[in-house]
């Protein structure tokens, strides 16, 4: 049977960590002829338009539990009730007018309505979990849903049911190699000097970020430029450093040309940017957001530092200056340089986005 024009929703967003697999499993479907609707929050990265057309894409009133006792939260989280029943609503219209064959959840606030819709409604469902521990949606619905796509092997230890399938987290199709010299005219760059790129996600890193703020001269002065993503949580230091060897954006569209342009990265331990970082085979030093949910993303940066993919250095290191020294010794060593890239490459699952693609019309096929 013909798997061209079925129907997928893919549900999840908010972060890029979120939306980026949501848009990279799109982009394989739709190469199939498998429509493809995205449903994600107003409150997200997806409701800007740059990353999925808008005519493709239904956005929902959703936003996490606000956790402070300021007044606004306060209101925010009184008016939560209203806006989720508002959204369930709003998602079973959805699915009336666009009747999916299968419904995938990316993770986001956006992504538990339309999986609890879908099994309600005896359609099929699938889950893409990008980090090693499964996130709150994952661990609500893993036993629920058809399937659970997988990025680390060790996932599989934290789910009861064996519904999981081993895949790697899926790459956007932006995210390709470029000639590193073409990359580093494109940021004005110095086509000679060492590069470090550094990025705390879509959101920004605001330790990591205060603390090149405040040493940024010590790489400068060893010869080094840098391209700086700060994120939107950190716009303020946009103003305060200023130097022809930093080029710094609050967010980069064209993150394959920073990535290419880039000899070492610099990194939050979010599985999304992981996996990119993976897949171009880059150097990196991961830093784990020390307040993440359950402590996911040092799980993450763990899995990768033991296997000398990747070099984790804590937040709580900071003081002792192990940041700048593991920089330095990287810097300084072409064989250690040389062994995260091959590590890298190697434990990068390439396929990713092939294989989940092939099991969803594998399962799209076998229910008719």
């Amino acid at each position: 049977m013909n798997i061209k024009f079925k129907k997928v929703i893919i549900a999840g967003g908010g972060t890029g960590g979120h939306l980026f697999p949501a848009v990279a499993i799109g982009e394989e479907l739709e190469n199939e002829g498998i429509l493809v609707k995205y449903i994600g929050s107003k409150n997200g990265i997806e409701s800007n338009g740059k990353f999925i057309e808008k005519n493709k894409i239904e956005l929902l009133d959703l936003r996490g539990f606000a956790r402070d006792f300021k007044m606004s939260s306060i209101v925010k989280n009184i008016v939560l009730p209203f806006k989720i029943f508002k959204s369930y609503l709003k998602v079973k219209r959805i699915f009336k007018n666009f009747n999916p064959d299968l419904v995938i959840g990316t993770g986001g606030y956006s992504c538990a309505l339309p999986l609890y819709v879908a099994i309600k409604n005896n359609i099929l469902t699938a889950i893409q979990e990008q980090n090693v521990l499964p996130g709150l949606v994952t661990r609500k619905f893993s036993n629920k849903v058809d399937a659970v796509f997988i990025s680390f092997d060790k996932t599989k230890e934290y789910l009861n049911r064996n519904n999981y399938f081993l895949t790697g987290n899926p790459i956007r199709s932006q995210i390709r190699k470029i000639d590193a010299q073409e990359s580093k005219k494109i940021f004005g760059l110095d086509l000679k000097k060492f590069t470090i790129l550094i990025m705390g996600g879509s959101q920004g890193a605001r330790s990591v970020n205060n603390h090149f703020q405040c040493n940024y001269k010590k790489y400068l002065n060893k010869n080094i430029q840098i391209i700086w993503q700060t994120g939107s949580n950190s716009r303020d230091i946009l103003k305060k450093v200023k130097d022809h060897n930093i080029k710094m954006f609050e967010f980069i569209d064209n993150m394959e040309h920073a990535y290419s342009a880039s000899d070492l990265i610099v990194s939050r331990a979010g599985a999304t940017a992981i996996s990119e970082i993976l897949y171009l085979g880059k150097p990196s030093i991961l830093i784990p957001y020390p307040f993440a949910s359950d402590n996911h993303q040092e799980l993450n940066a763990k899995v990768l530092d033991n296997i000398e993919a990747a070099v984790m250095v804590k937040e709580s290191e900071f003081e002792k200056n192990v940041l700048e020294n593991k920089i330095f010794e990287l810097i300084d060593s072409n064989q250690k340089m040389n062994l995260l890239k091959k590590n890298a490459l190697e434990f990068s699952n390439r396929d990713s986005g092939f294989l989940i693609k092939e099991k969803i019309k594998e399962m799209i096929l076998n229910a008719r």
